[in-house]
């Protein structure tokens, strides 16, 4: 029955020409980021690849995305990855000089952003063959070394975050951002002494820090050892910096001196301790960051060193520790010297194995299955270094 009334009613409707009114329209869709803002939101931190120049594209590891890397906001040439392995194999470089490249790379970038980036690389080839080391790694002095000992700076070393006038060992004036500013700088107490001691006993030290280029060596040019600003000192084997950190991938070229294997990638901008000894038969890491290392029998990983905690310590034990850090890592190495020197053919870091990160896992182990002391596990490790794992 109402379909027949409905009818009539929509034959007059048409008849007079009226209609019914157009459904509303949908409401508008949130605007969205246009794909220019995705691209710098998602890939900021990703460089050119493939439209770079062949020789400069086929040894770049591809950036990681800038969420991976609390570090970084943005990455263009200048923090340009090169794959060592693969420039090491085609170019016949030592490791060394393979990351020298690098940071000669970024160098040029870094001073002429609109540089060709083929000539650059071509640039930063001569150089590295040429043996133009910025870092002033001597790989004879390396090779000639009884031991290396490898030390961090912020947080390791010295401490420019918390250091204040009335707690610091260096201060100079220093411009950003259009303002004057004071820089106060602590070291590590004892630093002077580890130095010396180290060199006595026949090594070298190296500093390596993860920090930028310029303001490393910045405040290393104000830090005085024996009259001389630590740049200049011969008491220092090498400096090296942001530049001179590196990744890695899991899989070695095809021709490289380590192919074929499928080894360890190394994602996070890290210190290569290959640098200075191929074989890391004989030198060690001193560093409070792991994220910044990757070879943990290697590395000593150190307590973070807070210039406000050293002096504001209300607690004297606190203040004792922080004043300990150092002189406990000399005396590890004094002692691993004397075991190596019992124990010829020994290389240095069996004789530190104990005390590194890895080593410290097997003698924790030991000691409390085996109810040993720290003597007794330090003795097992060393007569059988396979005890302690490759890696973590």
């Amino acid at each position: 029955m109402k379909r027949l009334l409905l009818a009539p009613l929509a034959l007059t409707l048409a008849a007079c020409g009226a209609q019914p009114p157009p459904p509303p329209p949908p409401p508008a869709a949130p605007a969205g980021p246009s794909e220019a803002e995705v691209a710098s939101t998602i890939l900021g931190c990703e460089y050119t690849v493939g439209g770079a120049p062949e020789a400069l594209a086929k040894h770049t590891l591809p950036a990681t995305p800038c969420w991976t890397n609390k570090y970084v906001d943005r990455v263009d040439e200048n923090v340009r990855y090169f794959a060592l392995d693969g420039l090491m194999a085609d170019h016949g470089l030592s490791r060394l000089a393979a990351v020298e490249l690098q940071n000669h790379y970024r160098d040029l970038m870094r001073a002429d952003p609109k540089r060709d980036r083929g000539q650059a690389f071509a640039t930063a080839l001569e150089r590295a063959k040429k043996g133009e080391f910025e870092s002033g790694v001597d790989p004879q002095v390396m090779a000639a070394a009884k031991f290396v000992v490898v030390f961090d700076l912020d947080e390791t070393f010295y401490d420019q975050r918390t250091a204040t006038a009335a707690c610091s060992d260096a201060a100079f004036e220093y411009q950003s951002g259009g303002e004057t500013k004071t820089k106060y700088i602590k070291m590590a107490p004892g630093w002077q002494a580890a130095v010396a001691r180290i060199r006595e006993l026949g090594g070298q030290v190296v500093l390596f820090s993860a920090n930028l280029d310029d303001r490393t060596l910045l405040n290393l040019s104000k830090i005085m050892l024996d009259g001389q600003p630590l740049t200049e000192s011969p008491a220092i084997a090498g400096i090296m910096t942001n530049s001179f950190l590196t990744q890695q991938s899991k899989t070695a070229p095809p021709g490289s001196a380590e192919a074929p294997y499928k080894g360890q990638p190394i994602f996070e901008p890290s210190k290569d301790l290959r640098h200075f000894d191929p074989a890391l038969k004989k030198v060690v890491l001193v560093d409070d960051n792991p994220l910044r290392f990757f070879q943990f029998r290697n590395t000593r990983t150190f307590q973070k060193f807070h210039a406000d905690e050293l002096c504001g310590a209300a607690d004297p034990e606190l203040r004792a520790a922080y004043e300990g850090m150092l002189p406990a890592v000399v005396a590890e190495v004094e002692e691993s010297v004397a075991w190596m020197d019992q124990n010829p053919g020994a290389g240095f870091a069996t004789a530190y194995l104990p005390y590194s990160d890895l080593g410290q896992v097997a003698l924790r182990f030991l000691m409390d299955t085996r109810q040993w002391d720290a003597a007794q596990a330090r003795a097992y490790v060393r007569a059988h270094p396979d005890v302690v794992s490759a890696k973590f």
